[in-house]
Order: structure tokens, then C-alpha cells, then sequence
């Protein structure tokens, strides 16, 4: 099976681009999957392919280990992104592997949408939309609350904007981000405390608009950049709501 494995490799950017018209070289043969899959271990600590394992960990260097998936969580596994299950022949494929951590390479699995071919963002070979469709919006009540969804912009077209909220709801990543925001914002409150009492409602906005412009180098739809922008756009959080981010600040 040497040469169909090789002329699956060649075609593994053509299935990313339309998985419908592709099946397993395994399909059917329990036998052939049960070999495919026996490879991966190859790539296990000792074993003939470990400097391989080890090269494609390098990749996340540039993103300081961050996941490529959620960008928040540092790697420590490595994720199929067509599942080993479905495609056994891109097992040990590099271009296959990426970094991940283990949430999302827990909450992933072995999703693969064959039927609309609807997949998730691949990290190598897809870019995410660089418009504006990450939101979050601020409500500041007895306490602050974030919540964040998904606005289609019309620059995106529907089938990448389902690709978008496939990831997102694959990932959990509503939620997910939900409690980043608020670590974040607790961490922050005593900037937000000094900056309103040198400066006022004015110098707190204008910090959270250098704030967003920093987060959104790491990209438009990064979920610090949603942040800060709706931070920066809530008028009640910049005349002192964000007091209400702790309760022994209150009074």
C-alpha cells in the first residue's frame, strides 16, 4: 500500500478543500486501519519517528506554544486534524499534525463533517477572517457580566461564517472565552482604578483603546480584542462601572 499511502499525501490539501469527494484508503478494511493507525506510536519517545514528533511541536514557537485553536492555553498534544479514525492514512502525515492543548484536542475528537463538508479552520492551510465578527457585549448590573457570539459581516460569505461557528461551537469557546474575560478583566481592575482616578472616564477609555489596539495585532477576531473593544465603547464602564468587577471595591 506504500504508493496509494504517498498519492494520499499528495491529495491531502484537495480533500481539505472538499472532503465530500474523498474516502478512506482504508475504507472497509479493518485490517489496513489497524496497521495505519499502529504508526502513530512510531512517533512516541524512542521510537523511529520522534525527531518528527519533536519538529512539528517547533511550529508553535511562533505562537509561544499558544493553541492555535482556542489561543489561549499552551500545547501539549498533538491533534489530527482529519481524525485518524476517518483518514488512517494521514496518521503521521506532518501537514496533518498540529499542536493543540488538551481541551481543544479533547473537545474536537474526531469531528469530520464528510456530509456537508463543513470543516473546522486548519492551522497551516487556512486563514481565519480578518473582519470583525467576534463580539462581546458588556452588562454591567450588580455585577459585570460578558457574553460573546458571532456577527456575520457581509465581506464573509455564509460558508466560511458556518465554518466559523462550527469552531467556536465544537470548542465551547463562547463560554470558554466568557471566563478568560473575566480573569482578565479582575486582573486588570486596579490599572482601570488608577487610570480613572488620575485621569478620569476619558483616560480609562483612551487605556482601553490602547488595550484593544495591542490585543488585535494578535488578530481582529482575538478574543482580547473583542474585549477591549466593547470596554472601550461602554461609557458606564468608563465612569466607574468596572468598580463593580469586585465587591470590596463597591463603596
Amino acid at each position: 500500500m506504500r504508493t496509494g499511502i504517498i498519492d494520499a499525501y499528495g491529495d491531502y490539501e484537495d480533500v481539505l478543500r472538499d472532503i465530500r469527494q474523498f474516502t478512506s484508503l482504508a475504507n472497509d478494511s479493518d485490517a489496513l486501519t489497524k496497521v495505519l493507525l499502529g504508526n502513530y506510536s512510531l512517533l512516541d519517545r524512542g521510537r523511529p519517528l520522534e525527531e518528527l514528533r519533536n519538529s512539528i511541536f517547533q511550529t508553535a514557537l511562533s505562537h509561544n506554544y499558544r493553541c492555535p485553536l482556542c489561543e489561549r492555553a499552551q500545547v501539549c498534544a498533538l491533534d489530527h486534524f482529519l481524525p485518524k479514525k476517518h483518514f488512517p492514512e494521514y496518521s503521521i502525515l506532518a501537514d496533518n499534525l498540529i499542536p493543540v492543548c488538551e481541551r481543544c484536542n479533547r473537545l474536537k475528537g474526531d469531528e469530520c463533517d464528510r456530509s456537508e463538508g463543513l470543516l473546522m479552520f486548519h492551522a497551516y492551510f487556512d486563514e481565519f477572517p480578518n473582519k470583525e465578527i467576534l463580539v462581546a457585549e458588556i452588562d454591567i448590573d450588580r455585577t459585570i457580566s460578558i457574553r460573546y457570539s458571532l456577527r456575520h459581516s457581509d465581506e464573509i460569505d455564509n460558508f466560511t461564517f458556518r465554518r466559523v461557528e462550527k469552531q467556536f461551537e465544537t470548542l465551547g469557546l463562547f463560554d470558554f472565552y466568557q471566563m478568560e474575560a473575566v480573569a482578565e478583566l479582575t486582573d486588570q481592575v486596579d490599572l482601570y482604578e488608577e487610570t480613572y482616578d488620575s485621569f478620569g472616564d476619558l483616560g480609562l477609555r483612551s487605556t482601553l483603546d490602547a488595550l484593544t489596539r495591542g490585543a488585535e495585532r494578535k488578530g481582529l477576531n482575538h478574543w482580547k480584542a473583542a474585549l477591549y473593544r466593547a470596554l472601550s465603547g461602554n461609557a458606564e464602564f468608563c465612569s466607574g462601572g468596572y468598580r463593580k468587577l469586585l465587591p470590596k471595591l463597591m463603596g
